[in-house]
Protein backbone atom coordinates (compact mmCIF):
# COMPACT_ATOMS: atom_id res chain seq x y z
CA UNK A 1 0.00 0.00 0.00
CA UNK A 2 1.23 3.39 -0.87
CA UNK A 3 0.32 7.34 -0.03
CA UNK A 4 0.68 9.32 -2.98
CA UNK A 5 1.37 12.91 -2.61
CA UNK A 6 -0.86 14.99 -4.68
CA UNK A 7 0.53 18.23 -3.72
CA UNK A 8 4.00 18.41 -1.76
CA UNK A 9 3.03 21.46 1.02
CA UNK A 10 6.01 22.77 2.82
CA UNK A 11 8.69 20.37 4.06
CA UNK A 12 7.25 17.94 3.91
CA UNK A 13 9.20 14.79 5.24
CA UNK A 14 8.83 11.01 6.98
CA UNK A 15 9.99 11.05 10.54
CA UNK A 16 10.50 9.04 13.82
CA UNK A 17 11.45 9.56 17.18
CA UNK A 18 14.95 9.89 16.15
CA UNK A 19 17.98 8.31 15.32
CA UNK A 20 19.60 7.51 18.55
CA UNK A 21 23.19 6.33 19.87
CA UNK A 22 25.67 8.06 16.97
CA UNK A 23 25.86 11.43 17.43
CA UNK A 24 29.39 10.46 19.13
CA UNK A 25 30.31 9.97 15.74
CA UNK A 26 28.83 13.20 13.92
CA UNK A 27 25.22 11.78 12.92
CA UNK A 28 23.15 14.14 14.24
CA UNK A 29 19.57 12.47 16.42
CA UNK A 30 17.18 13.82 14.08
CA UNK A 31 13.51 12.88 14.45
CA UNK A 32 9.66 15.01 14.83
CA UNK A 33 10.11 18.04 16.23
CA UNK A 34 7.53 18.03 18.38
CA UNK A 35 7.57 14.34 19.75
CA UNK A 36 4.45 14.40 21.77
CA UNK A 37 2.08 15.28 19.03
CA UNK A 38 4.06 12.60 17.08
CA UNK A 39 3.44 9.68 19.84
CA UNK A 40 0.02 10.98 20.02
CA UNK A 41 -0.68 10.72 16.00
CA UNK A 42 0.67 6.74 16.30
CA UNK A 43 -1.22 6.23 19.19
CA UNK A 44 -4.83 7.18 17.65
CA UNK A 45 -3.87 4.78 14.76
CA UNK A 46 -2.71 1.73 17.09
CA UNK A 47 1.21 1.85 15.90
CA UNK A 48 4.10 1.88 18.31
CA UNK A 49 4.97 5.57 19.43
CA UNK A 50 7.89 5.38 17.42
CA UNK A 51 6.76 4.40 14.06
CA UNK A 52 7.14 6.69 11.57
CA UNK A 53 5.28 9.68 10.49
CA UNK A 54 4.87 12.66 7.99
CA UNK A 55 5.80 15.90 9.68
CA UNK A 56 5.03 19.13 7.77
CA UNK A 57 5.50 22.93 8.59
CA UNK A 58 3.19 25.69 7.66
CA UNK A 59 1.17 24.09 4.82
CA UNK A 60 0.18 20.67 5.03
CA UNK A 61 0.15 18.16 2.04
CA UNK A 62 -2.56 16.45 0.34
CA UNK A 63 -2.55 12.88 -0.07
CA UNK A 64 -4.24 10.49 -2.32
CA UNK A 65 -4.84 7.10 -0.07
CA UNK A 66 -4.82 4.14 -2.84
CA UNK A 67 -6.08 2.03 -0.13
CA UNK A 68 -9.13 1.88 2.60
CA UNK A 69 -6.97 3.81 5.43
CA UNK A 70 -6.81 4.34 8.83
CA UNK A 71 -5.16 8.10 9.26
CA UNK A 72 -4.81 11.04 11.89
CA UNK A 73 -3.76 14.33 12.46
CA UNK A 74 -2.11 15.79 15.62
CA UNK A 75 0.09 19.28 16.22
CA UNK A 76 -0.76 22.44 15.04
CA UNK A 77 -3.94 23.13 14.68
CA UNK A 78 -5.41 22.85 10.64
CA UNK A 79 -8.51 22.15 9.50
CA UNK A 80 -8.14 19.30 7.53
CA UNK A 81 -10.71 18.29 4.78
CA UNK A 82 -11.19 14.56 3.50
CA UNK A 83 -13.16 14.89 -0.60
CA UNK A 84 -14.06 18.21 0.58
CA UNK A 85 -15.55 17.01 4.21
CA UNK A 86 -14.39 18.74 7.32
CA UNK A 87 -12.64 15.68 9.81
CA UNK A 88 -10.99 17.84 12.69
CA UNK A 89 -7.99 16.31 14.52
CA UNK A 90 -6.91 14.22 17.29
CA UNK A 91 -9.25 11.48 16.24
CA UNK A 92 -9.04 8.00 13.94
CA UNK A 93 -10.32 8.74 10.98
CA UNK A 94 -11.15 6.22 7.50
CA UNK A 95 -10.23 6.76 4.22
CA UNK A 96 -11.70 4.97 1.61
CA UNK A 97 -9.59 4.17 -1.60
CA UNK A 98 -9.20 6.99 -3.71
CA UNK A 99 -10.20 9.72 -1.43
CA UNK A 100 -8.28 12.77 -1.05
CA UNK A 101 -6.93 14.30 2.26
CA UNK A 102 -6.16 18.02 2.25
CA UNK A 103 -4.65 19.41 5.24
CA UNK A 104 -4.08 23.21 4.04
CA UNK A 105 -2.56 25.75 5.99
CA UNK A 106 -1.79 25.68 9.88
CA UNK A 107 -4.23 28.23 11.75
CA UNK A 108 -2.04 28.09 15.51
CA UNK A 109 1.08 26.72 15.30
CA UNK A 110 3.36 25.72 12.71
CA UNK A 111 4.53 21.65 12.77
CA UNK A 112 1.80 19.01 12.22
CA UNK A 113 1.79 14.92 12.31
CA UNK A 114 0.37 12.49 9.86
CA UNK A 115 0.36 8.97 11.07
CA UNK A 116 -1.47 5.88 9.14
CA UNK A 117 -1.93 2.21 10.75
CA UNK A 118 1.03 0.23 9.81
CA UNK A 119 3.14 2.97 9.80
CA UNK A 120 5.22 4.89 6.83
CA UNK A 121 6.98 2.01 5.73
CA UNK A 122 10.35 3.30 4.06
CA UNK A 123 13.42 1.98 4.72
CA UNK A 124 15.33 1.95 8.44
CA UNK A 125 18.66 3.70 7.83
CA UNK A 126 20.94 3.17 11.26
CA UNK A 127 18.04 2.11 12.96
CA UNK A 128 15.42 4.53 12.20
CA UNK A 129 13.24 6.27 9.64
CA UNK A 130 13.95 9.95 10.13
CA UNK A 131 15.13 12.32 7.28
CA UNK A 132 18.34 13.39 7.79
CA UNK A 133 17.95 16.18 4.49
CA UNK A 134 21.79 17.24 4.70
CA UNK A 135 23.19 13.66 4.70
CA UNK A 136 20.93 12.91 2.02
CA UNK A 137 19.59 9.67 3.75
CA UNK A 138 16.98 8.01 5.66
CA UNK A 139 13.27 9.03 5.32
CA UNK A 140 11.89 8.90 1.85
CA UNK A 141 14.90 8.65 -0.37
CA UNK A 142 16.52 11.13 2.10
CA UNK A 143 14.61 13.97 0.90
CA UNK A 144 11.80 16.66 1.36
CA UNK A 145 8.45 14.90 -0.12
CA UNK A 146 7.20 16.07 -3.87
CA UNK A 147 4.62 15.74 -5.65
CA UNK A 148 3.89 11.95 -7.53
CA UNK A 149 6.08 10.69 -4.42
CA UNK A 150 4.42 7.03 -3.57
CA UNK A 151 5.12 6.89 0.38
CA UNK A 152 4.80 3.11 1.63
CA UNK A 153 2.74 2.01 4.50
CA UNK A 154 2.89 -1.05 6.46
CA UNK A 155 0.30 -3.37 7.64
CA UNK A 156 -2.25 -2.15 10.13
CA UNK A 157 -2.84 -4.34 13.33
CA UNK A 158 -5.28 -6.73 13.55
CA UNK A 159 -6.88 -4.16 16.11
CA UNK A 160 -7.36 -1.32 13.87
CA UNK A 161 -8.10 -3.65 11.32
CA UNK A 162 -11.46 -3.68 13.26
CA UNK A 163 -11.74 -0.07 13.84
CA UNK A 164 -11.53 0.55 10.23
CA UNK A 165 -14.70 -2.37 9.56
CA UNK A 166 -16.46 -0.62 12.06
CA UNK A 167 -16.08 2.95 10.85
CA UNK A 168 -16.65 1.16 7.22
CA UNK A 169 -19.82 -0.02 8.37
CA UNK A 170 -21.13 3.30 9.84
CA UNK A 171 -22.55 6.54 8.21
CA UNK A 172 -19.11 7.93 9.85
CA UNK A 173 -15.63 8.11 8.85
CA UNK A 174 -14.69 9.50 12.04
CA UNK A 175 -14.59 8.69 15.91
CA UNK A 176 -16.78 10.87 17.26
CA UNK A 177 -14.02 11.84 20.57
CA UNK A 178 -10.77 13.35 20.22
CA UNK A 179 -7.34 13.44 22.34
CA UNK A 180 -5.43 16.96 21.99
CA UNK A 181 -3.22 18.60 24.37
CA UNK A 182 -3.64 21.41 25.97
CA UNK A 183 -1.62 24.60 23.93
CA UNK A 184 -1.64 28.05 23.50
CA UNK A 185 0.66 29.55 20.54
CA UNK A 186 -1.00 32.87 19.93
CA UNK A 187 0.47 34.67 22.97
CA UNK A 188 4.34 35.61 23.83
CA UNK A 189 5.81 32.63 25.30
CA UNK A 190 7.67 31.53 28.67
CA UNK A 191 10.43 29.32 27.91
CA UNK A 192 11.85 28.17 30.68
CA UNK A 193 15.60 27.44 31.24
CA UNK A 194 18.49 25.97 33.41
CA UNK A 195 21.40 27.85 33.38
CA UNK A 196 24.43 26.21 31.45
CA UNK A 197 28.16 26.14 32.75
CA UNK A 198 28.90 29.41 31.26
CA UNK A 199 25.88 31.19 32.87
CA UNK A 200 28.28 33.07 35.28
CA UNK A 201 30.79 34.48 32.62
CA UNK A 202 27.79 36.32 30.44
CA UNK A 203 27.64 40.20 31.56
CA UNK A 204 25.45 41.28 35.11
CA UNK A 205 23.70 43.19 31.95
CA UNK A 206 23.72 39.88 29.49
CA UNK A 207 21.88 38.17 32.03
CA UNK A 208 19.62 40.79 33.13
CA UNK A 209 18.86 40.87 30.17
CA UNK A 210 18.14 37.34 28.75
CA UNK A 211 15.53 36.97 31.35
CA UNK A 212 14.00 40.11 31.42
CA UNK A 213 13.53 41.14 28.08
CA UNK A 214 12.00 39.59 24.90
CA UNK A 215 13.13 37.53 22.25
CA UNK A 216 11.91 37.04 18.14
CA UNK A 217 12.08 33.80 16.49
CA UNK A 218 13.26 35.31 12.92
CA UNK A 219 12.54 33.87 9.78
CA UNK A 220 15.80 32.39 9.54
CA UNK A 221 15.11 29.74 11.75
CA UNK A 222 14.69 26.32 10.88
CA UNK A 223 15.19 22.30 12.01
CA UNK A 224 18.59 23.02 12.98
CA UNK A 225 18.06 26.27 14.91
CA UNK A 226 15.88 28.82 16.07
CA UNK A 227 17.84 32.27 15.38
CA UNK A 228 16.58 34.68 18.00
CA UNK A 229 16.30 38.50 17.23
CA UNK A 230 16.58 40.93 21.11
CA UNK A 231 18.98 41.93 23.64
CA UNK A 232 22.46 41.73 22.86
CA UNK A 233 24.27 39.12 25.25
CA UNK A 234 28.12 39.80 25.88
CA UNK A 235 30.67 37.96 27.56
CA UNK A 236 32.43 39.57 30.82
CA UNK A 237 35.68 38.52 28.75
CA UNK A 238 36.56 36.56 25.42
CA UNK A 239 36.79 32.97 26.04
CA UNK A 240 38.71 30.48 23.33
CA UNK A 241 36.65 27.46 23.53
CA UNK A 242 37.04 23.97 22.50
CA UNK A 243 34.48 22.21 20.44
CA UNK A 244 31.89 20.13 22.76
CA UNK A 245 28.97 18.21 22.53
CA UNK A 246 25.67 20.05 22.25
CA UNK A 247 21.96 18.92 22.57
CA UNK A 248 18.54 19.57 21.70
CA UNK A 249 17.38 23.37 23.41
CA UNK A 250 21.15 24.44 24.14
CA UNK A 251 21.55 28.31 23.56
CA UNK A 252 24.34 29.23 21.93
CA UNK A 253 25.74 32.74 21.93
CA UNK A 254 27.53 33.68 18.72
CA UNK A 255 29.82 36.59 18.48
CA UNK A 256 26.98 39.01 17.23
CA UNK A 257 25.37 38.55 20.30
CA UNK A 258 22.00 37.14 19.09
CA UNK A 259 21.01 34.11 20.84
CA UNK A 260 20.22 30.43 18.66
CA UNK A 261 18.33 27.51 20.32
CA UNK A 262 19.45 24.51 18.67
CA UNK A 263 16.46 22.14 17.84
CA UNK A 264 16.18 18.76 16.84
CA UNK A 265 18.41 18.55 13.57
CA UNK A 266 21.32 20.32 15.15
CA UNK A 267 25.17 19.49 14.89
CA UNK A 268 26.76 17.25 17.13
CA UNK A 269 29.15 19.66 18.88
CA UNK A 270 29.58 23.27 18.74
CA UNK A 271 32.35 25.90 19.72
CA UNK A 272 30.21 29.07 20.72
CA UNK A 273 29.54 29.67 24.56
CA UNK A 274 25.76 28.54 25.65
CA UNK A 275 24.25 30.49 28.01
CA UNK A 276 21.59 28.32 29.00
CA UNK A 277 19.31 25.12 28.36
CA UNK A 278 15.96 24.84 27.29
CA UNK A 279 14.18 22.46 29.66
CA UNK A 280 13.20 19.60 27.84
CA UNK A 281 9.18 20.00 28.64
CA UNK A 282 9.10 23.25 27.25
CA UNK A 283 10.83 21.68 23.67
CA UNK A 284 7.77 20.74 21.92
CA UNK A 285 5.79 24.26 23.03
CA UNK A 286 9.15 25.86 21.37
CA UNK A 287 9.08 23.60 18.34
CA UNK A 288 5.46 25.06 17.05
CA UNK A 289 6.62 28.68 17.49
CA UNK A 290 6.72 30.15 14.05
CA UNK A 291 9.39 33.01 13.05
CA UNK A 292 7.53 36.16 14.02
CA UNK A 293 6.74 34.80 17.95
CA UNK A 294 8.00 36.42 20.53
CA UNK A 295 9.65 34.63 23.66
CA UNK A 296 10.74 34.96 27.28
CA UNK A 297 12.98 32.78 29.65
CA UNK A 298 11.86 31.83 32.63
CA UNK A 299 15.01 30.36 35.01
CA UNK A 300 14.70 26.83 36.88
CA UNK A 301 16.67 24.80 38.28
CA UNK A 302 17.32 20.67 37.05
CA UNK A 303 15.33 19.51 39.47
CA UNK A 304 12.26 21.64 38.48
CA UNK A 305 13.16 20.70 35.24
CA UNK A 306 13.23 17.15 35.66
CA UNK A 307 9.80 17.87 37.35
CA UNK A 308 8.46 19.43 34.64
CA UNK A 309 9.06 16.65 32.38
CA UNK A 310 7.41 14.01 34.64
CA UNK A 311 4.26 15.83 34.57
CA UNK A 312 4.29 16.71 31.14
CA UNK A 313 5.04 12.52 30.26
CA UNK A 314 2.24 11.92 33.05
CA UNK A 315 -0.50 14.20 31.04
CA UNK A 316 0.42 12.28 27.71
CA UNK A 317 0.12 9.00 29.47
CA UNK A 318 -3.37 9.86 30.81
CA UNK A 319 -3.89 10.67 26.75
CA UNK A 320 -2.62 7.55 25.74
CA UNK A 321 -5.00 5.62 27.98
CA UNK A 322 -7.89 7.53 26.87
CA UNK A 323 -7.33 6.59 23.63
CA UNK A 324 -6.91 3.22 24.29
CA UNK A 325 -10.69 3.09 26.51
CA UNK A 326 -12.19 5.06 23.05
CA UNK A 327 -10.52 1.97 20.38
CA UNK A 328 -11.85 -0.45 23.26
CA UNK A 329 -15.16 1.11 23.01
CA UNK A 330 -15.01 1.84 18.93
CA UNK A 331 -14.34 -2.30 18.29
CA UNK A 332 -16.71 -3.38 20.89
CA UNK A 333 -19.34 -1.45 19.66
CA UNK A 334 -20.12 1.33 22.36
CA UNK A 335 -19.02 4.41 20.60
CA UNK A 336 -19.58 5.04 17.00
Amino acid sequence: MTLIVIQKGFASSVQDLGRCGYQRYGMIVGGAMDQPSAKLANWLTGNHESAAVIEFSFLGPSILFTEDTLFALTGAVCRPTLDGNSIGTGRPCLARAGQILVIGGMVYGSRGYLSVAGGVDTPLWFGSRSTYEKAGRGGFEGRLLKEHDRVPVGKPSEEMSRVMAGLAGSKRQTVRWSALPRRKYQETQTIRVMPDTLWPRFSAASREAFLKTEYQITPSSDRMGFRLNGAELMLDNPLELYSEAVTNGSIQVPRNGQPIILMTDHQSTGGYPRIAQVASADLPLLAQLPPGSTLRFQMISSEQGEAALVRQEEELEQLHRCIRVGIVKQITGFSD
